[in-house]
């Protein structure tokens, strides 16, 4: 049996789909949520409500459970004293490029490596998944787009977006005991390209024409403050600044799959609506 947590989210759900492309019985396969009455989940899978701060939650969910798909941020010793417990042999946690920084300043990548140590830690095997920045983080682009003005702070600033499915790939290509498994894999996608260069390729998919216009840091503090705590914003600003105009490496997933990370242009096209 394999849990996935967060199978609400994008990397879940495609972790999900791509077990049962695999051959995995749905039977196998358990949907996690906190709520699992808004599990949208397919046939067959299980759904089941788990809180990571509640451990009341997870005796029932790892019953009969090998492997766990984890998508977690923070202490996860919870989680991992559970599932020692519950003889769980394997979890592959979702973590982040960010948790191999070792810098005071980046609290983004303290949090993932706070996630990492107790499955490190813990009488099992740990499968640790360090994207870089997620495609689908463009996604709050949206309304910029439909408007034709994206605003942006430090838009020359580059990335390495990756593909939702090529994380779910590897994701799975640890569940199915593939060399991966047990290793601490940095993941991107397939080219370093600027906030300008991923807005341009999202206008070109939707046909539009969109204007990239700076935006200062106090602004873009302001308007994340809304959504999250100000150290968010901080910790994104720290790691953009010096990348500004600046390509990254890339740690694409060929050595992995055997075959080149999607593009950003495949994503923006498996996206489209989203933005048109």
């Amino acid at each position: 049996m394999i849990l996935v947590t967060g199978a609400r989210g994008r990397v879940g759900r495609a972790v999900i789909d791509a077990l049962l492309a695999t051959g995995v019985p749905a039977g196998d396969i358990r949907g996690a949520g906190r709520d699992a009455s808004r599990l949208d989940l397919p046939p067959g899978v299980e759904p089941v409500a788990v809180d990571l701060t509640d451990p009341a939650t997870l005796v029932p969910a790892l019953d009969g459970v090998e492997q766990v798909l984890l998508y977690a941020q923070g202490d996860t010793s919870g989680l991992a004293d559970a599932a020692d417990a519950a003889g769980v042999e394997h979890v592959v946690l979702l973590s982040s490029m960010s948790s191999t920084h070792h810098d005071p300043a980046d609290r983004i990548g303290e949090m993932h490596r706070e996630a990492e140590k107790p499955l490190v830690d813990a009488d099992l095997t740990a499968t640790l998944l360090r994207p870089g920045a997620f495609a689908a983080n463009t996604l709050d682009w949206a309304a910029g787009v439909r408007a034709g003005v994206v605003e942006l702070p430090y838009p020359d600033s580059h990335v390495t977006p990756i593909h939702e499915a090529d994380i779910a790939d590897v994701a799975v290509a640890a569940l199915a005991g593939g060399a991966v498994r047990g290793t601490a894999p940095t993941l991107s996608g397939p080219a370093s390209l600027s906030f300008r260069d991923q807005v341009a390729t999202i206008a070109a998919e939707v046909g539009r024409d969109v204007e990239v216009v700076g935006l200062a840091e106090d602004e873009y503090r302001e308007r994340m403050s809304r959504y999250a705590p100000a150290w968010v914003a901080d910790s994104l600003l720290h790691l953009w600044a010096p990348a500004d105009g600046v390509p990254q490496p890339v740690h694409d997933v060929t050595p992995i799959l055997g075959r080149p990370g999607r593009t950003f242009a495949q994503w923006a096209h498996d996206h489209r609506d989203a933005f048109a």
